[in-house]
């Protein structure tokens, strides 16, 4: 099962790399359409449409690893008024529902990418590409998402995580 879970945290790490490549990409092609327009009058056609595609992919492939590294902003107004015992049970059944709801919408996204490649769905924009093309990374990261809030939820009920010592960032 440790095994299991360093391979699941290799898979987590490696898309954290991933949608930082990503940002960078986009980030470099806005960069570049805009010095485009400014210096040639023109821009690159479909970079708009890429840099959309491109956050959701950085969104669905990150997700995971930033819930594992407890990263995801929370309002702590409960919790944070509730003794060690109660606030683990409210943040293990708070865990097993964010599993569910991701594990659904991984379910049906995937049906939904399947339907649009039996059909061959396109999306009409300024380049024509598969609508599954969109559509593949949302259940992989849900997937992704709710088997760590389940990992997120087990460590919570061993006691590996106190939840008082979750890490909190003021604003």
């Amino acid at each position: 099962m440790k095994a299991l879970g360093q391979i699941f945290d290799f898979i987590l790490n490696a898309f954290a790399v991933v949608s930082g490549v990503i940002l960078v990409t986009m980030m470099l092609a806005t960069v570049v359409k805009i010095g485009m327009r400014l210096f040639l009058n023109h821009g690159i056609l479909g970079i708009d449409q890429i840099s959309g595609v491109m956050m959701v992919y950085m969104t669905f492939l990150g997700a995971a690893w930033v819930l594992r590294n407890d990263g995801h902003v929370t309002v702590d107004i409960v919790t944070g008024a509730l003794a060690e015992g109660p606030r683990r049970v409210v943040l293990i059944i708070g865990s097993l529902i964010g599993a569910f709801a991701c594990l659904l919408v991984a379910y049906f996204s995937a049906q939904t990418v399947a339907i649009s490649l039996a059909r061959g769905v396109m999306v009409a924009a300024e380049l024509e590409i598969p609508r599954a093309v969109n559509l593949v990374v949302i259940p992989l990261g849900s997937f992704l998402l709710g088997i760590e809030f389940i990992r997120r939820a087990m460590r919570f009920y061993r006691g590996d995580v106190v939840a008082s010592e979750l890490p909190r960032m003021e604003a």
